[in-house]
């Protein structure tokens, strides 16, 4: 039910993204990751096992959406931010895992 409620809420914010002009490419990816981390702390909440691709798929479009609003970047260079983000994304638990002899 949880993941039915989010992807409700992703379809309406994205209509309204497209539909709205003022609302950027960033803000609904902020609006985005917002939804998708929402969800996953609605199912720790109630004792559900959260899902780990919602939390990174919210992190990203969070870190996408931050930086591509706050930057105000042309769609190009949104484009290629949010492609670093997920390269970062992939690369972190490489580098944050410990090291082993």
């Amino acid at each position: 039910m949880i993941a039915t409620i989010a992807l409700g809420a992703l379809l309406i914010w994205w209509s309204l993204a497209f539909m709205i002009p003022p609302i950027t490419i960033g803000m609904a990816g902020l609006g985005t990751g917002l939804i998708l981390l929402s969800a996953n702390a609605a199912r720790y909440l109630k004792g559900i096992p959260t899902k780990p691709s919602t939390t990174g798929i919210g992190l990203v479009a969070l870190v996408w959406g931050t930086l591509d609003h706050a930057f105000a970047l042309p769609f190009g260079a949104s484009l290629a931010a949010l492609l670093i983000v997920i390269g970062l994304s992939v690369l972190a638990p490489l580098a944050l895992r410990p090291r082993t002899s």
